[in-house]
């Protein structure tokens, strides 16, 4: 458990704290007008209840210069809102009252940890601790005191939620509206010593009941949905001058014992066992974090959503694990995955391929991380081992079975000797069929990734990978380098990397590069890239959905406002894929085209259609014993979508789609509806149907899941 022990309240010094008011009312009035902030420093913790009454906070200059980005870009505020900031040896405090003429309007359904808090009012605070514009700290909270906080990396294109600081926030309803105040521990922040004492920062609010955002610095609608995360256009906090680099260990111990039951006959074998771990997080030198894990326990994460792949290739599924999400933006090399679904990326380091193989989890004895900034170097270094792991019908076993019926434990097999060992076999000894089985070897996995920030808002990085299992000729290494370009205020990125792989038995076409660039201007935006993977290229601990390919895509995007009072956006689109072999035969073509209408509301619905070519030089398994063979096929589909905004008790999102699939017909649905019955319950519900017909057979497949949420403390 990670407890906050606010420091005890100290008396004044009286000069000090005169200084500071005037100093403060001076600096506001100046440093308003930009929309900076000045952090006041004081010898007297407040009280973080909400009540911004504390004496204390007088001492600290009011700033309102906030601005609409959202529905209309550049206007006045339709709500007034008033931010005040105290720092000392240990905290940084925010005291922020957020005016509402009608507080019976106000939102405030989502108490849960690192929940959509988007859809409350709400408030959002972004920190660039090193003044950079690339990268930082979110931290959100909404009129409950829920928490919402994440790192910013890639000038906030990319987030990592899995991010958890300890901090503290606390919020009051009344009738002039909301108030909330908020302390950050300098201890769970990264920043450098000394210097002038400015921090990059950006404080948002959200008023979901006519879909309006404010900000101290608006970013541009045409940075597009997630736009407030970015930290290329920031105010500036000043006055954090003296602080010290702070440093706070985090240690979770777990316990779990249980009985193993296992029947010979009708005679139940018990076997205790004990399983115990802990994990341990501290701050270093500068601004890196040590992360290590021994004994590993997942025990807390979410289990993988169902998903149907009608598809010939894997599935890329998100990590869930906090372990190995922490930093994990750090160890990102390949290609950026596409908001909202999309194709499967190809990236060199895929951490899900640590402790989960086929589908089954493999014990993680121990891991260790060591992330974070150096000056203008970002660095990252993970290391961890497998333990060897047998299971037998899905189910891990302890010993080995042979074909003569005999029985034996890992002691057992240390006295033989390695032929001994593969006359090993799993054998069912009532129908003498073999059973099935999954074999792995103890393996080490090691990542070295160093990044060098350059041209202001760029960085070049490079990244070693390494797969040892228990065999010295069954190794796999790769290495990579890329580049993240930004121009023109970030309206013009380009990027790309470099990889080739080392794997025994496979030489030649091991290599893989890739490039993209991308624009935006306006409520227009262009992308294209070119996608290079050699026959042989074989990251192990990568994800690579297809090789000996030649991709080329292109896609562009228009969003002019509308002036509708009911309709705040249209969105066209048109996307292009071309797919080939390295013979230069085609294997993929898509091309598809969008169009959408956003509402005042937050609703939208919008039509799509998708004309496909694929080429299939061998047959595959699609369903049961249906197979779809090999040839060539052209097939359209079009489909109708729709998402309700979550401002309200009921929200939701759902598709509906016809068209051609393999020589035959396919009809999909897919519906999400969500009830929130208060702030403490909800409902989820989830139904995907595909029918699919082809001259094969036919067949049906249905996914449903429900999902009851309470939460009853936003400390939880």
């Amino acid at each position: 458990m990670k407890v906050l022990s606010l420091p005890r309240a100290r008396r004044p010094h009286r000069l000090g704290w005169l200084a500071s008011v005037l100093a403060g009312a001076t600096l506001c009035s100046v440093l308003s007008a930009h929309g900076d902030l000045q952090a006041v420093p004081t010898h007297q913790a407040p009280t973080i209840d909400g009540d911004l009454s504390d004496a204390v906070w007088s001492a600290a200059p009011v700033c309102t210069t906030f601005t609409q980005r959202e529905p209309i870009e550049g206007a006045t505020p339709s709500q007034r809102t008033q931010i005040r900031v105290l720092f000392d040896d240990g905290y940084l405090y925010f005291a922020i009252r957020n005016h509402d003429t009608d507080p019976a309007r106000m939102l405030a359904t989502h108490m849960r940890r690192d929940d959509r808090l988007f859809e409350d009012d709400s408030i959002h605070i972004i920190l660039d601790t090193y003044n950079n514009r690339r990268g930082g700290y979110h931290f959100g909270t909404n009129s409950l005191g829920a928490q919402q906080d994440a790192l910013l990396l890639d000038e906030g294109r990319s987030r990592n939620e899995a991010w958890d600081a300890v901090w503290e926030s606390r919020a009051r309803r009344d009738s002039l509206g909301w108030s909330v105040e908020i302390a950050i521990p300098f201890g769970q922040l990264r920043y450098d010593e000394g210097g002038e004492g400015i921090w990059g920062i950006n404080v948002g609010r959200r008023l979901p009941r006519d879909n309006e955002e404010v900000y101290l610095v608006p970013p541009p609608q045409a940075f597009g949905f997630g736009g407030g995360f970015r930290t290329s256009r920031l105010a500036s906090l000043r006055g954090l001058t003296g602080l010290k680099r702070r440093t706070q260990l985090e240690v979770t111990p777990y316990l779990l014992p249980g009985t193993r039951r296992e029947f010979d006959g009708l005679d139940p074998d018990e076997d205790p066992f004990v399983d115990m771990g802990a994990d341990v997080r501290t701050g270093l030198f500068g601004g890196l974090t040590l992360d290590l894990s021994y004994n590993t326990d997942f025990a807390q994460v979410e289990t993988d959503q169902e998903e149907v792949n009608l598809t010939r290739f894997s599935l890329f599924l998100p990590e869930q694990r906090g372990f190995f999400l922490e930093g994990a933006g750090i160890f990102a090399l390949g290609e950026r995955r596409q908001r909202f679904g999309g194709r499967p990326p190809t990236v060199l380091f895929y951490s899900r391929r640590i402790g989960i193989q086929d589908g089954y989890g493999i014990p993680v004895t121990y891991g260790a991380k060591l992330t974070g900034r150096v000056g203008a170097y970002e660095v990252g270094l993970l290391n961890s081992m497998t333990d060897p792991a047998v299971f037998r019908d899905g189910v891990e076993q302890d010993e080995y079975l042979s074909d003569t019926g005999d029985w034996y434990d890992d002691d057992a097999l240390d006295d033989m000797s390695d032929r001994e060992q593969d006359a090993l076999s799993f054998i069912d000894t009532v129908t003498a069929d073999v059973i099935d089985t999954l074999d792995v070897d103890r393996t080490v996995f090691t990542v070295a990734r160093v990044k060098r920030d350059i041209l202001g808002r760029s960085n070049v990085g490079i990244m070693l990978a390494d797969r040892s299992p228990g065999e010295d000729e069954d190794y796999n290494r790769t290495a990579g380098v890329d580049a993240n370009l930004s121009f023109l205020d970030g309206s013009v990125n380009v990027m790309g990397f470099a990889a080739q792989s080392w794997t025994p038995g496979l030489s030649g076409q091991d290599r893989a590069a890739y490039v993209e660039l991308d624009r935006r201007w306006g409520v227009a935006e262009f992308n294209t890239s070119f996608l290079d993977v050699g026959e042989n290229f074989n990251p192990e601990i990568g994800f690579v959905p297809r090789d000996d390919v030649r991709r080329f895509k292109a896609r562009t995007g228009y969003r002019p406002r509308s002036s509708l009072d009911w309709i705040r956006l249209y969105s066209l689109g048109v996307s292009w894929t071309h797919l080939l072999d390295r013979d230069n035969t085609l294997q993929t073509r898509r091309l598809n085209g969008s169009a959408f209408v956003n509402l005042e509301a937050g609703d939208w619905i919008g039509i799509e259609v998708h004309e496909r070519f694929e080429r299939l030089d061998e047959s595959f398994e699609i369903h049961g014993e249906i197979d779809i063979p090999d040839g060539k096929f052209s097939f359209t589909e079009a489909s109708l979508g729709f998402f309700l905004s979550n401002a309200r008790r009921i929200g939701g999102r759902g598709q509906i789609a016809v068209g051609g699939f393999f020589g035959g017909t396919r009809r999909r649905a897919d519906v999400e509806i969500s009830y929130k019955a208060n702030e403490q319950v909800s409902l989820e519900s989830a139904y995907e149907i595909n029918r699919v017909e082809l001259p094969a057979g036919s067949f049906t497949t249905h996914r449903a899941s429900q999902r009851m949420l309470l939460t009853f403390s936003t400390d939880l």
